[in-house]
């Protein structure tokens, strides 16, 4: 009988866990008289000054103040074993990415994921991520994201005749051919496949699932993983146009097709030359771009899965 085994992004998990046991403040000192406050946050303090000081006449620091540990500690546990329950698992598996990821290496205008690295992390993240180590024995990824391995383990358990269902909160899962919960928008796990769809909400940003989700990605880019394959361009391509580019597709052709289309429009020369996020030169060709931003956007599905333009678009006889 196939076992069913929640595959969980440990990354997001001692984040989340982290994060809520802790309380972040402003200390406010003003420079002349060395009067110091403390508020919430920025915002409130700026109403709190509203037309009575100028806010260079202070110093702020921010203050973070973690609770016990043990609060974290259960958090992380409880949030485990409440997703082995609304998925019927079996087993349990936690993945943590590791200390290198060759997406930071990616010759990209902008560093991949580069302004995250100046955002304060939550002081008990390194305990909370020791835990999911020692007590769920989390395997860490290498020199890739807890993303890929997620996806790589849940294709191997298909082919053993087990189920994996992969429990993230990441949107770069829609876009992969496997079970997935996320546990703030779902109720039971959902098996995404197929081309699948795109979609704009209320707020006019684009949504999807399936390979269609993919190839948004693979045009738009993300803003939070800090990849946007028009930016050499200076062109502007947002939600809405790529919604519009790839609504009307009803293959993977189509999709492709028109993917390779809107590059062609922002790169009509042989080469595209452009200085990389390290201030390196860079000399590149359209194929050779758009694998850079498909390796952003792409999960492995197994070891070596390279992405590779030029074969796809051979695979779907499309001339170029």
């Amino acid at each position: 009988m196939a076992k069913r085994i929640i595959l969980v992004d440990g990354d997001i998990v001692s984040f989340r866990a982290a994060a809520a046991n802790e309380t972040r403040s402003i200390k406010v000192t003003h420079k002349l008289t060395g009067q110091t406050t403390e508020h919430a946050h920025r915002t409130a303090f700026k109403e709190h000054i509203k037309n009575k000081f100028d806010i260079e006449e202070f110093d702020i620091e921010d203050v973070r103040t973690a609770e016990d540990l043990k609060y974290a500690i259960h958090a992380v546990n409880t949030t485990i074993e409440s997703l082995k329950k609304s998925c019927n698992a079996d087993e349990v598996e936690v993945h943590l990415s590791g200390d290198s990821n060759f997406r930071d290496r990616l010759h990209l205008p902008s560093k991949y994921k580069g302004l995250r690295q100046n955002l304060d992390k939550p002081v008990q993240l390194p305990e909370c991520r020791k835990h999911l180590l020692d007590k769920y024995e989390a395997i860490r990824a290498v020199d890739e994201e807890a993303d890929d391995t997620l996806i790589k383990r849940a294709f191997e358990l298909r082919k053993q005749g087990d189920i994996g269902i992969v429990c993230s909160i990441d949107k770069d899962a829609y876009g992969s051919d496997i079970w997935l919960y996320n546990w703030t928008k779902m109720t039971e796990p959902l098996r995404i496949k197929g081309l699948g769809f795109l979609e704009l909400d209320e707020k006019r940003v684009i949504r999807g699932q399936g390979r269609k989700w993919f190839y948004a990605q693979w045009c738009k880019g993300d803003s939070v993983d800090c990849f946007k394959p028009s930016e050499i361009s200076g062109k502007k391509f947002g939600d809405v146009s790529c919604y519009n580019l790839l609504k009307d597709c009803t293959t993977d052709k189509e999709c492709v097709e028109a993917v390779y289309n809107q590059y062609k429009v922002w790169y009509p020369v042989e080469k595209i030359e452009y200085t990389d996020w390290g201030g390196n030169k860079q000399s590149k060709t359209l194929f050779e771009l758009m694998d850079m931003y498909a390796a952003c956007a792409h999960m492995k599905r197994f070891e070596d899965d390279v992405f590779n333009t030029k074969a796809l678009l051979d695979k779907l006889k499309i001339s170029y």
